[in-house]
């Protein structure tokens, strides 16, 4: 495998194998040759959404034949023609050809054991966000094109940074790096050599738990007052008294999410407050704009190059239309239009660069073009969806057959029309 334009070679990586395992492997490619075949010559046909949704191929084995385990992240290098899978069931990165067969897979030989996303720049670096592990702090970590380490950048040495864990990134075209984080609220933003520059903070109004106040409960219900202080309500005749000790034990094993939050008693209070957001995903594109994707508010930040916030656009729901938990997106330049995946809905909608919702695609199942909890995507070099189908393990790359006219930034391409006129329109306010 050699990289074009004087680029590094991997070639030399890999030592020769001895010549029984080399005739091993040819069997088995040619056994596998009717699989391919089965996996890329699906026919076209009808679908339930409103386009044509082609199944391009199937990647469901890692470079060793295996299964693969809950592949969490997605990444399509445009240089190399190659698709990178972060196989999260056994913390590898395994490297898949134009034809979608494995190529090879980074593990801890390269510094890579707790990957959580991925990106490859065009010089072919690899920026990998890794996970606290027993031996590692969180950080991320920078390969150059043979996979050989360059750089471990430690992210909790910068300010408020202490329980930040890298979870994806991705290199603008000023050269800086744009990291989130997991659960954390706002985007690290460090120059081309991995200094930190600040934080880029997209805000809108957030759900802020309050504290209970039980002070204001009517006395019948706090236990006090009539029935003396605290005491508990006299048991009847012929009843047994309540397991309180049982039930307390059984909630203290409870894991802190299943628990209940004391809304036998009162409804828990909530309000809303300006502030940032949690960032789950970001994408740059070719122009410098920034996407930003949040999970918690469900809707696309949209900056410019020079970060200045521009809109945002995105409905948070579980019906059609609107995003429940999103996780990832990707920004296709050709069709104009900007992809986004939903954990919880199983499926991927399509908006317009306007910010309108056009169309989704997918739902819960295990055949092809539906999914199973779907955690990541990119766009591989014709356009085609790759979606890390996370708990049907295994990733699935999809032809999507539609045009989009909407240009938001620069001239618009008046030969790209919508087959439907109103999905040319601008979203409504």
């Amino acid at each position: 495998m050699q990289r074009v334009k004087g680029k590094i070679s991997r070639s030399f990586i890999f030592g020769d194998a001895s010549v029984v395992r080399r005739i091993a492997i040819l069997l088995v490619c040619i056994g596998l040759l009717p699989i391919q075949t089965a996996l890329l010559a699906q026919p076209e046909e009808n679908t339930p959404w409103p386009v044509p949704v082609k199944t391009v191929a199937i990647i469901n084995e890692d470079d060793q034949g295996l299964p693969l385990k809950f592949p969490s992240a997605v990444f399509f290098d445009k240089t190399m023609n190659e698709i990178y899978v972060v196989n999260g069931g056994n913390g590898r990165i395994n490297l898949y050809g134009s034809d979608y067969f494995p190529r090879i897979s980074l593990g801890t030989g390269r510094g890579v054991d707790s990957p959580n996303g991925i990106f490859v720049a065009g010089d072919g670096r690899l920026f990998i966000c890794q996970g606290r592990t027993a031996k590692n702090p969180a950080r991320l970590t920078i390969l150059n094109a043979a996979f050989f380490p360059l750089k471990e950048i430690l992210v909790q040495q910068f300010p408020e940074a202490e329980s930040f864990v890298p979870n994806r990134v991705y290199v603008g075209r000023n050269g800086n790096i744009y990291v989130t984080g997991i659960d954390f609220r706002g985007l690290m933003v460090l120059d081309s050599e991995g200094n930190f520059l600040h934080w880029l903070k997209p805000k809108d109004k957030i759900w802020v738990d309050q504290q209970l106040d039980y002070s204001k409960l009517p006395q019948d219900i706090t236990g006090k007052g009539q029935m003396g202080e605290g005491e508990p309500p006299p048991v009847p005749e012929n009843e047994e008294p309540p397991e309180i000790e049982q039930r307390e034990t059984e909630m203290a094993n409870l894991p802190d999410f299943l628990k209940p939050k004391g809304k036998e008693v009162v409804e828990e209070e909530e309000s809303k407050k300006f502030g940032p957001v949690q960032v789950t995903d970001v994408v740059c594109g070719s122009e410098g704009h920034i996407y930003i994707l949040s999970e918690e508010t469900s809707k696309i930040y949209v900056y410019n190059a020079s970060e200045e916030f521009l809109f945002a656009f995105g409905k948070k729901g579980g019906s059609s239309g609107k995003m429940s938990r999103p996780k990832a997106l990707a920004v296709d330049e050709k069709k104009k239009c900007v992809y986004v995946v939903d954990y919880m809905r199983h499926t991927i909608l399509i908006y317009n660069f306007a910010g309108r919702y056009l169309f989704e695609i997918g739902g819960k199942g295990s055949s092809p073009r539906w999914f199973n909890f779907p955690t990541a995507l990119a766009l591989d070099g014709n356009g085609n969806l790759v979606v890390a189908d996370l708990f049907n393990q295994r990733v699935q790359v999809l032809d999507v057959k539609f045009e989009a006219g909407v240009a938001l930034f620069g001239p618009n391409d008046q030969s790209e029309t919508l087959n439907k006129q109103k999905l040319n329109e601008p979203s409504p306010e």
